[in-house]
């Protein structure tokens, strides 16, 4: 194990976490465990900081090269919401039903001065870098609009001025990029960003040896980046009001006592190596190995390839009992879900965490924004990349059929984003140029339509700056963000 260090620049702290040096496979056998997702653990503590004792108390501590969270008690997720009150229809799923609760306005939308600490040097968003970022390592990621790694795609400069954010000029225009321009929005509102030069990658590979912020990247590495939450994290995201109806629709749609006893998973044959899939190549994709491997244990493993993607004729026929897709939801149909990697990281692992369903999640470098908190069979069950233990862990985890739970919200994504740029800036070597000649302002207006967040708020957050004015409202934190330093 070994400790990174952020160094203090422009008021910002040092900061250090615990990162991985070695890949560890995990052959341990276990049960079926409480899966907490980070982001919910945040709100409750927010929450706990504005004296709402009822909410869980929860502690992070070290295991191995990940953290796991500890609950001291668990919180009563319902707050006396009735099946009557909440009126859940008979169709649709219970994620549009969620978003269709309107969220009301609360004090955890408020602007703030810090982002809240996990304790024992937890990140609040993976990142691993050695010592600072120079300069000339910042223009020669930025001079690489698509970087030479497998699945990787735009590399975008942005900037942020006097609490306003810039975009370069070569940057084109796609859903990727505004959704995190949406976050992003949210994140000056919420938070004073000292004034900073940052580069976004919307593509899936990870761009080892690159100072850029990615949805992933491969942990093994000591330059491997820095992480933000994804685009579906956010698009899937909910307030603490539409989470409690959504989890309540869950547990009222899906007993335990009517699921199906076999581990489930469907996908395409995406994966982390190559793009297209023949006679030479295609037994050692991950999935398509899973697949084949599924068809021997159809007694415990409901799981194959529903979208046998840039395969030839001759993978395609070797493939037996493609097809067979599944609505995400009913995934709560069956005992336990098996998670595995596609072209990255698996994004799906962030909108798994929301159901009531056990995880199966194989063992990877691949690394979200969130995951180092899931230490291997402490925090979550993972079967090893050859699949030689998958069977016999379905197995015992079918038997035991449990439940779990895992909570998200808006504004522990927005926390985590905000960690991330915080951490960015305080390792950055040089002071940013106000020179915005290659640069197009972001407009503020029209948040927010990816994400179903309160009205009040949403407003608040596209009234916060008026577009080509250089003025900031009162209202938001941003006004402040050349001025203070703030803890990641």
């Amino acid at each position: 194990m070994n400790t990174a260090h952020a160094s203090s620049k422009g008021g910002a702290p040092r900061t250090q976490f615990r990162v991985p040096r070695k890949r560890v496979v995990f052959s341990t056998a276990i049960g079926v465990f409480f899966i907490v997702a980070l982001w919910g653990l945040l709100r409750t503590h927010h929450r706990q900081e504005h004296h709402h004792a009822e909410h869980a108390s929860f502690r992070v501590e070290p295991a191995g090269d990940y953290f796991a969270v500890k609950f001291d008690a668990l919180e009563d997720e319902s707050h006396g919401l009735q099946l009557s009150d909440l009126r859940i229809p008979s169709q649709g799923t219970c994620e549009d039903y969620a978003r269709g609760v309107e969220e009301p306005m609360s004090p955890q939308y408020a602007p703030r001065l810090a982002v809240p600490a996990l304790g024992n040097n937890a990140p609040r968003a993976f990142w691993r870098w050695p010592g600072q970022i120079s300069k000339e390592a910042f223009d020669r990621a930025a001079a690489k609009e698509w970087p030479g790694c497998v699945h990787c795609m735009d590399v975008v400069p942005y900037k942020i001025i006097g609490g306003r954010l810039y975009v370069h000029r070569r940057a084109r225009n796609c859903g990727h990029r505004e959704i995190a321009e949406e976050m992003l929005k949210v994140v000056l509102y919420l938070f004073p960003i000292p004034d900073m030069e940052f580069l976004l990658h919307f593509g899936d590979g990870c761009t080892v040896g690159l100072p850029v912020i990615s949805w992933n990247v491969c942990r093994q590495h000591p330059d491997a980046g820095f992480t933000m939450p994804s685009y579906s994290v956010w698009e899937k995201s909910l307030g603490p009001q539409q989470m409690r109806a959504h989890h309540t629709c869950l547990r009222h749609r899906y007993p335990v006592s009517r699921r199906q006893p076999l581990a489930v998973w469907r996908g395409s044959t995406t994966d982390t190596q190559f793009t297209n899939f023949n006679k030479d190549n295609y037994l050692q994709a991950l999935r398509v190995r899973l697949h084949l491997l599924a068809r021997n244990h159809t007694d415990v493993l409901d799981v194959r390839i529903s979208n046998p993607l840039n395969c030839d004729d001759f993978v395609r026929q070797r493939l037996p009992g493609t097809g067979g897709g599944l609505a995400f939801e009913d995934y709560n149909k069956y005992c336990l879900v098996v998670d595995v990697d596609g072209n990255g990281w698996s994004d799906r692992f962030g909108q798994l965490v929301h159901f009531y369903t056990p995880i199966l999640k194989v063992a990877s470098n691949f690394t979200g924004f969130f995951e180092h908190l899931y230490a291997p069979d402490v925090a979550i069950a993972q079967f090893s990349r050859d699949l030689s233990d998958l069977p016999a862990k379905a197995r015992k985890m079918v038997e035991e059929c449990a439940t779990t739970r895992a909570l998200l919200d808006h504004v522990g994504i927005a926390e985590g984003f905000a960690y991330t740029l915080l951490t960015y800036h305080s390792l950055s070597a040089w002071a940013v140029q106000a020179n915005l000649t290659d640069y197009n302002e972001v407009n503020m207006l029209g948040c927010c339509k990816f994400a179903n967040l309160p009205k009040e708020f949403a407003a608040a957050v596209s009234a916060r700056l008026v577009p080509q004015s250089g003025k900031a409202s009162a209202g938001g934190a941003g006004a402040a963000a050349g001025r203070k330093g703030l803890k990641p």
